[in-house]
């Protein structure tokens, strides 16, 4: 559990996108799923993933390049997957979390004085439902399926726990622990856009994501990337970049061309595409 802790302690840092750890490397990735405004507070609902975490090596839950499908289902079903933010004026005011101990409970911090408390809870199952849809997205096993409230994955049957259930049981638990109330602080909310902000300044000369200047005037030269594998300087380039967002933090290769789209004000063309989503899937590294 202290692992865990730390993990989510270190949302301190409050890039809802990508944690990061006083380096600048991501601690653990997250994307933010939902926002909903209830009484006097908004309640923002987050995911931890599993891709760009437990393959990535800067992120501090890192496994494996590869995992097995045993180490995907010990961190599917141990690792944090939900977690929520009760914001005010744009600060977190609380963060809860669904955590085991072993038994199930939520893990609640305060921002502003970084006290916690732990609130046991009945909620029952093997795997969230986020976490379950994701891995029938990211096909870590071609046998996985989702039928009812059960994943079939890695010859096993885990009982689904529903997204909306965690949910209505976090507002009650905020409803009557008054959740709600306390002091807002100076950190402020940040999502995705500045991760946008981020990527699009180290693309610029000499940035961490420049991998364009030192190839100018020899974009379509070739080059040999593995054995019997050839390539161009700026095929090479491309797959770098969309490696970077990967690490950085980007989620989904669709923000990534996104972001090309706006670096270049136009739309990506096929062979950016192609790089790119090589890049950000690690195919040459497969």
């Amino acid at each position: 559990m202290n692992k865990i802790i730390a993990l989510f302690i270190s949302l301190l840092s409050l890039n809802a996108y990508s944690q990061t750890d006083k380096n600048g490397n991501p601690v653990f990735n997250s994307l933010t799923l939902s926002e909903e405004k209830v009484d006097d507070y908004v309640l923002n609902s987050n995911y931890y993933t599993l891709a760009n975490n437990i393959s990535n090596r800067n992120s501090s839950v890192f496994i494996n390049e590869q995992p097995s499908l045993d180490e995907i289902e010990l961190a599917a079903t141990k690792l944090p997957s939900d977690f929520f933010l009760v914001v005010k004026n744009l600060s977190p005011v609380k963060m809860i979390m669904l955590a085991e101990k072993p038994k199930k409970v939520f893990f609640v911090i305060d921002p502003a004085t970084g006290s916690n408390e732990v609130f046991s809870t009945d909620i029952k199952g093997d795997i969230t439902e986020n976490r379950a849809n994701e891995i029938i997205e990211q096909k870590f096993d071609k046998k996985a399926k989702i039928d009812g409230n059960i994943l079939f994955f890695n010859n096993k049957k885990l009982s689904i726990i529903r997204t909306e259930e965690i949910k209505t049981k976090v507002k009650n638990l905020i409803s009557e622990k008054k959740l709600n109330k306390g002091e807002t602080n100076q950190i402020k909310f940040a999502d995705k856009a500045l991760l946008k902000k981020i990527i699009i300044k180290e693309t610029t000369n000499g940035g961490k994501l420049d991998f364009f200047t030192e190839i100018k005037g020899h974009e379509n030269d070739a080059i040999q990337v593995k054995p019997g594998v050839f390539s161009t300087k700026i095929g090479i380039a491309l797959y770098k970049w969309g490696r970077g967002n990967y690490e950085l933090g980007v989620n989904k290769v669709e923000d990534a061309l996104n972001i090309w789209k706006e670096i270049k004000d136009r739309k990506p063309s096929q062979r950016e595409i192609e790089y790119i989503t090589l890049g950000f899937n690690k195919e040459l590294e497969k």
